[in-house]
């Protein structure tokens, strides 16, 4: 197998974990970026739950890119990318569905996300 760059799958496990961080401790921020409307609890002032669970979510992708390439497991890496396509889809969907008029636009963000991710881990292959 190749030797690949482990430039990637570090910039890949920062960003991950950066957006991680920020659904976590930047809630209203996240909501923008991923491109659903904020969503208040009813007769709170807290926010849906749903969102730490995403931010959860991409803090662990953010952590297993980085053990993985600090491992130096480029197969695994490349194999992350793959699936993580499939969760750039089912995102997008998301968006696309209840982002409303303003924000359905935010789903090619998702979308476009696929396209470099999956070149890239498919040129790996």
């Amino acid at each position: 197998m190749a030797t690949f760059s482990p430039i990637p799958g570090y910039t890949l496990g920062t960003a991950f974990t950066g957006l991680g961080l920020v659904g976590l401790f930047l809630p209203k921020t996240a909501y923008e970026t991923f491109g659903l409307p904020l969503e208040l609890l009813p007769g709170q002032q807290g926010i849906s739950p749903m969102l730490y669970a995403k931010g959860v979510r991409d803090l662990c992708f953010g952590i297993t890119y980085l053990v993985l390439q600090y491992k130096g497991m480029n197969e695994a890496v490349t194999v992350l990318s793959q699936t993580l396509c499939l969760v750039a889809l089912g995102d997008g969907l998301i968006v696309w569905t209840y982002g409303g008029r303003k924000l359905k636009v935010k789903a090619f963000g998702h979308w476009f996300g696929i396209l470099g991710l999956g070149f890239w881990s498919t040129w790996r292959m």
